[in-house]
């Protein structure tokens, strides 16, 4: 029994806590716009890689602001926040173009 106590206690500390919920939004995210681009007929092999390459940097730079401001590195979390974050916002954008590049030469043809 205190086994399944001390895995329970470690399963919902906070910092466990942040990085499942990280997790858990990483997972919906890339699902929620896998889901909608084959629902509009707009999934492609190129946009769905941005995706998940956005959603996973998105998942990274939450979890290194959060571990830098747990150790008091400030400047570490804005750095993380600035490269990693632009990283995402990149990679993001990256899948809206490639997303809207297929949709307009549909409608040219």
């Amino acid at each position: 029994m205190h086994l399944i106590a001390s895995l329970i206690k470690w399963v919902f500390s906070l910092h466990q806590l942040v990085w499942f919920v990280s997790g858990g939004l990483m997972f919906s995210s890339m699902t929620y716009f896998h889901m909608k681009l084959k629902q509009d007929n707009k999934a492609n092999k190129m946009n769905f890689t941005f995706i998940v390459l956005s959603a996973c940097t998105f998942a990274f730079t939450i979890l290194w602001t959060y571990d830098s401001y747990v150790e008091n590195e400030v400047r570490a979390a804005n750095m993380g926040l600035l490269v990693f974050g632009g990283l995402a916002v990149v990679f993001a954008i990256l899948a809206y173009r490639f997303t809207t590049k297929k949709d307009t030469i549909k409608a040219q043809a």
